[in-house]
């Protein structure tokens, strides 16, 4: 096994057929192919080719974007694809792919959609294999010369992608780079002002359905704007979870900001009692400006304080925003299990260890505001 050589010396292609493939974008064969990974040029080095009709790209392109080792036995002219759970044997000139479980002696045969080929030192594979190996997906982009691989949810990339993820509406040189893709999980982040960068520890999910929010404006009130970022840590029935950092760029500080629900929380005091056969909830809020609101639910008496608790709760659903130089907050004011009776709305100022509570008001829903006793 000492002939075993790194991985780094060897490359792979993937390939479909051209008649029965997704990539079927017509093609010049005299035309240079490039690879894009993520996003961004990759592997010069080794670019994508046809050969009779089907696509390669190599497979040292894997590394780039996927937890997995490669390793070439020059005796046997095999390369072996490692991950945590298995590993894929390929050979050059055949389709078949003997895979072997990690953690068991289990084994099976697979097939490519094409035979390996090893062409100048280089192992490359058929593209349409891409998907089933890593869950990464290839296509010829529009012109013909351009392959590009986009890495699947399980994959794991070290590149930080050429595009960003969000550019902040009102300033177009404030962007959010991912710094790391891990399975569905963003590690880090760049945060780009003004053509200078720097990178953050955050760590979010990756929620293509939610992606992060930019703005950048002056919320702290010093004359400076700072670059706010948001982001949605999950949503399902009756909860939306945002967080929220504000950087200042010229020291590159982030100002700590107290969560939405924990601030809300610490100025707000509920109860709830039944009176006959309605619900009383009463509410009073403090902050820069105080004030007592009542809501009376009529005929829900019979589902008692068991249901509905003694106090209400806060928090599920939370939004933060920055409008108008101000930092914002909604979150909810719920009874019972889901039953949201309005929204708590937050501005927050500047304090002396960052931002800080400013004012906090209730706003009930179009559908509760008939229980407001006036």
């Amino acid at each position: 096994m000492k002939k075993l050589i790194a991985a780094s010396a060897i490359a792979l292609l993937f390939a479909g057929h051209a008649a029965a493939s997704s990539i079927n974008i017509a093609h010049s064969a005299a035309a240079p192919l490039t690879l894009i990974i993520d996003g961004q040029p990759a592997l010069p080095q080794v670019p994508p080719f046809y050969s009779e009709g089907t696509l390669y790209v190599p497979a040292i392109a894997l590394m780039e974007y996927y937890p997995i080792q490669l390793k070439w036995d020059n005796a046997r002219k095999q390369l072996t694809l490692s991950t945590d759970w298995d590993n894929k044997v390929l050979t050059p000139g055949s389709s078949s792919m003997q895979v072997r479980y990690t953690q068991s002696d289990g084994s099976y045969i697979d097939s490519l959609e094409a035979p390996v080929i090893l062409k100048a030192g280089h192992v490359y594979i058929p593209a349409d294999s891409l998907n089933s190996l890593t869950g990464a997906t290839a296509e010829l982009e529009a012109g013909g010369t351009r392959v590009a691989i986009t890495p699947g949810s399980l994959s794991t990339t070290v590149r930080v992608p050429a595009d960003p993820l969000v550019v902040a509406a009102d300033n177009a040189k404030v962007k959010l780079y991912a710094a790391l893709k891990d399975g569905n999980t963003y590690k880090g982040f760049i945060l780009e002002v003004n053509g200078k960068k720097h990178s953050f520890g955050w760590t979010v999910n990756r929620d293509f359905s939610h992606p992060p929010q930019l703005f950048y404006a002056d919320v702290d009130g010093d004359g400076k704007p700072e670059a706010t970022v948001v982001f949605t840590l999950g949503t399902g029935t009756s909860l939306v979870a945002q967080e929220v950092h504000v950087v200042k760029p010229e020291q590159w500080k982030e100002l700590s900001v107290p969560a939405a629900d924990q601030a809300a929380s610490a100025v707000v005091s509920s109860s709830i009692s039944l009176d006959k056969k309605d619900v009383l909830l009463k509410l009073e809020l403090q902050g820069d400006k105080p004030s007592k609101v009542t809501m009376r639910i009529p005929d829900r008496a019979e589902d008692g304080l068991k249901y509905f608790g003694k106090t209400a709760g806060i928090g599920a659903v939370t939004y933060y925003s920055v409008k108008g130089g101000k930092l914002l907050a909604d979150t909810s004011l719920m009874v019972g299990m889901t039953e949201s009776m309005g929204t708590l709305k937050l501005e927050y100022k500047a304090g002396a260890a960052g931002m800080e509570l400013g004012s906090i008001t209730f706003e009930p829903h179009d559908t509760t505001q008939q229980f407001v006793e006036k």
